[in-house]
Parts: structure tokens; C-alpha cells; sequence
């Protein structure tokens, strides 16, 4: 089958299955509000602003990618004064996280329905002269569109897990026929690059260029407590915290926390635990679940505070503070990582801010950090609830453990850091091949 019959292929499948995707978007009541933008209907404000200045389009998924985007966007804004970028995401939490960190000349929308009519509605609107997507979301319609075009399209800080990989296999020409159509690959790993050039993407234009998370992590020189957060939740100096991060939806992992903060209580009194959801929307059903464990709730979102931690649970139910909790946290635990399937969640922002992070084995999203972080001894990982409570008793019992950990993790970020310049370089490279006199991007500098 030729290209063309893969995009009119594409064409007709999407719009066949748009009278399936609009009740749905309408049944899920969170979904209503942005429904206009998901159509490729843009707000008066975008519209009003678009093509001001040639726009750079730059897509993340939510919280975690967006944070990639963040960094980015803040090495590449002083190479394009005469550009204005335009941020698209999925989620709802990531569009909130973007609101409240980007600029207020920077346009903000929720990413179109990759359905055909409504994809070339919005690419036709934006006019982007780049477009870059972070990670890997390959969405057809978004891509043949711009394509159609002329606006290249990168790949930054790509990344392909075996899931993805396996799940792209089963459909691999057509989706060949859509890699062909994007520009750059810069990938984080090896193994990244490999799959997505067997999958089909020309292999003249798929690097390695490392992973911009840690270019994204604060690193702390001596852990620093955040004691104007420690104030405004009324939490006592010298409390032993235990911070559960970005437990998954399907619950599995809380009754595991309460069960070691039990256990920890036995040991060590005053010991406490702060859970932060990786949906801030459970906090209402983790809260039921602390209380029939004869613990008070306390939650975030409700600005209460957590004044007695040897009776209550602290849940942070909220968005974009999980990293001012870190620093109260005296040992991390990062979730979707202790049951299959897992898939772990970024584990680099607690070991960068020098707290002990401990993961379970269930960390494929991140298996060349989580691996790697492990065997230099900046971080541990743990095979299930009994061996997480002994770490954690070890970490507390021997403090010169624990900072030795912390150094190590820190030592381990900073060697990896640089990626974010590769791909500031990619994009300003793509942007001179446009040849667009009128929105000139100065280079970055040359760099080994």
C-alpha cells in the first residue's frame, strides 16, 4: 500500500469513529469544559494571538512531559525572540501545571482529537513553521497534517518502551509510512533509537541525545527542608516522614503504605506518612481508606493541615507541589513500581533534591534510570512490602547511609546532564533549514 493510501486509509478510519469519541468526551463530565478545543475550535485569545509571530508548536501529554517541554522551552525561548510558541496537552493536570508555568505570551490548548477534519482544522489555524512532540506520541492525522504542510517535525527526548514498541509492531507499515514524515529523532537511549528504527524510522535521522529529565531536576547541594510549606501545613520540626509519590489509580500500592507506616510507628513513634496520588482525584477514596485504618485523613486540596502526624495520614491531592513535599520527606518511596504491570514514575527529582528514593522492580517506563541509578548506589530498588520496610528501617537507623545514597544519586544526575542542549540545537537547526528570513533563531553555541 503507497503513503497516500495510508493517510486516506487513516482519513476514513478516524472519522468513522468520531461518532463513537464525541459521547464518550460528553459522558465524562471533566472532559466538557475543553471539548470545543479537543474539536479544534480554539479560544478567542489563541485565535486573536496566532500569527503575531511565526509559532512553534510544542506537544507534551501531561504533568511529566510537560515538564520536559518547561525546561526546554526555556533554553530554546532566548534563541527565538522573534517566535511565539504554542503548548498543547492531553490531560487535564498537565493543562493545569502548563497554565500556572507558562508565560502569558505563550499560547496554551488542549490537544485536538487526532481525527482528520479536526486536526487540519487546528494545523491550518496554528501555521506552525516546527513542530516538536516530546517523548513519543505518534498520532497520524497531527503528523500527515503537518507534513502536508511543510512544518518539520522533531522527536525530543524520545523514548519507545517494549510495550509501545510491541503495540506499534502489529500495525508496522502503516506506521512506517508516518515515520518517514517526521524530520528528527533524538532519542534518550539505545535501545530507544533501535525500536524506532526498526519500526521504520529512516535511520539518517534518529540520535541518541540522552534524557532531559535530568537536565529538568534540581539538584540540592545539602538536602534543604521547604520550611515555609512545613509551616503552612503545621507539620512538626524533626517529624521521620515516609513520602509516598505518584501511587497508581488502581490502589494496590496504599494499603501497602499504611501497613509499613504502621509497622514504622513500632519502631520509631512520630513516624509519618504524606501520600501524593499520581490522580489527584482519588483523594477522596484514599481518604476513606486511611480512616477505616483508624489513621485521620488530612488532605491537601482541603488546605488542612498536618499537626498531630502520629494519628493522621497527609494526602497531597493536589497538582504541581509534589516536589516541595520531597524535601519534608526524610525516605521516598516512587510508585507504580511495587505490582505488575507497574511502569514506575520519574525517579530523578527526589534523588536530585538528596532525599533516599526507594522504587519497586515494576519500572519499565524507566528501566534504563531506575537500573542504572540502582547499581551506582544512588538509589534502591526493592522487591516487595517486606524488603521496602526493612530499606526503610536501614535508611533511618543509619543516617551516614542515607547521605551516602544521596551523594551518590546526585553525583549520578549531574554526569548525565546535557541532553537538553542536543536537542535545543535539533530544533534550531530545523528552523534554518526553513530558511524564514523574517523569524531568524540565533544558534546555540557549539558544544563537544
Amino acid at each position: 500500500m503507497s503513503g497516500g493510501a495510508y493517510r486516506a486509509f487513516y482519513r476514513i478510519a478516524s472519522e468513522a469513529a468520531l461518532p463513537f469519541v464525541i459521547p464518550y468526551l460528553l459522558a465524562a463530565h471533566k472532559h466538557r469544559a475543553n471539548l470545543p478545543q479537543r474539536l479544534g475550535r480554539m479560544d478567542a485569545d489563541v485565535l486573536g494571538r496566532l500569527g503575531a509571530k511565526p509559532t512553534i508548536w510544542i506537544h507534551s501529554v501531561s504533568v511529566g512531559e510537560f515538564g520536559i517541554a518547561a525546561t526546554f522551552l526555556d533554553h530554546l525561548r532566548p534563541h527565538c525572540p522573534g517566535h511565539q510558541f504554542l503548548v498543547s496537552v492531553t490531560t487535564i493536570t498537565g493543562h493545569e501545571v502548563a497554565r500556572r508555568r507558562l508565560r502569558p505570551e505563550d499560547l496554551l490548548l488542549y490537544f485536538p482529537l487526532d481525527i482528520w477534519h479536526v486536526m487540519r482544522r487546528a494545523v491550518r489555524l496554528v501555521k506552525p513553521e516546527l513542530a516538536l512532540i516530546i517523548e513519543t506520541e505518534i498520532w497520524p492525522g497531527f503528523i500527515y497534517e503537518l507534513d502536508a504542510m511543510g512544518a518539520p517535525v522533531a522527536i525530543i527526548n524520545g523514548r519507545l518502551s517494549a510495550k509501545s514498541y510491541g503495540r506499534y509492531s502489529m500495525v508496522r507499515p502503516a506506521i512506517a509510512d508516518v515515520l518517514r514524515r517526521i524530520a528528527r529523532y533524538n532519542m534518550q537511549t539505545q535501545s530507544d533509537a533501535r525500536r524506532v528504527t526498526t519500526l521504520g524510522a529512516p535511520a539518517g535521522r534518529v540520535n541518541v541525545t540522552g534524557n532531559i529529565k535530568f537536565d529538568a531536576a534540581r539538584i540540592a547541594d545539602e538536602p534543604s527542608p521547604d520550611e515555609a510549606l512545613r509551616a503552612e501545613v503545621a507539620m512538626p520540626p524533626d517529624t521521620p516522614v515516609l513520602l509516598a509519590a505518584a501511587l497508581e489509580k488502581t490502589g494496590d500500592e496504599d494499603p501497602v503504605m499504611l501497613d509499613i507506616l504502621a509497622a514504622l510507628r513500632a519502631q520509631f513513634g512520630n513516624a509519618a506518612l504524606i501520600i501524593v496520588p499520581r490522580h489527584p482525584e482519588r483523594g477522596p477514596a484514599i481518604a476513606a481508606l486511611v480512616a477505616s485504618r483508624g489513621f485521620i485523613p488530612r488532605r491537601r486540596s482541603l488546605r488542612e493541615t498536618f499537626d498531630e502526624p502520629a494519628r493522621q495520614v497527609f494526602i497531597v491531592d493536589t497538582v504541581g507541589e509534589l516536589a516541595r513535599f520531597y524535601t519534608l520527606a526524610k525516605t521516598v518511596f516512587v510508585g507504580k513500581s511495587l505490582f505488575p504491570p507497574g511502569g514506575g514514575q520519574n525517579m530523578i527529582e527526589p534523588v536530585a533534591l538528596g532525599v533516599p528514593t526507594l522504587y519497586g522492580p515494576y519500572t519499565s517506563n524507566f528501566r534504563g534510570i531506575a537500573d542504572t541509578l540502582a547499581e551506582c548506589g544512588g538509589a534502591r530498588i526493592v522487591a516487595g512490602r517486606d524488603e521496602l520496610l526493612l530499606r526503610i528501617i536501614e535508611l533511618w537507623k543509619h543516617p551516614e547511609a542515607a547521605r551516602e545514597m544521596t551523594r551518590k544519586g546526585r553525583e549520578f544526575i549531574r554526569a548525565q546532564q546535557g541532553a537538553i542542549h542536543r536537542n535545543v540545537e535539533t530544533a534550531l537547526e530545523l528552523l534554518a533549514s526553513r530558511g524564514t528570513a523574517a523569524s531568524p533563531c540565533t544558534p546555540a553555541q557549539a558544544r563537544p
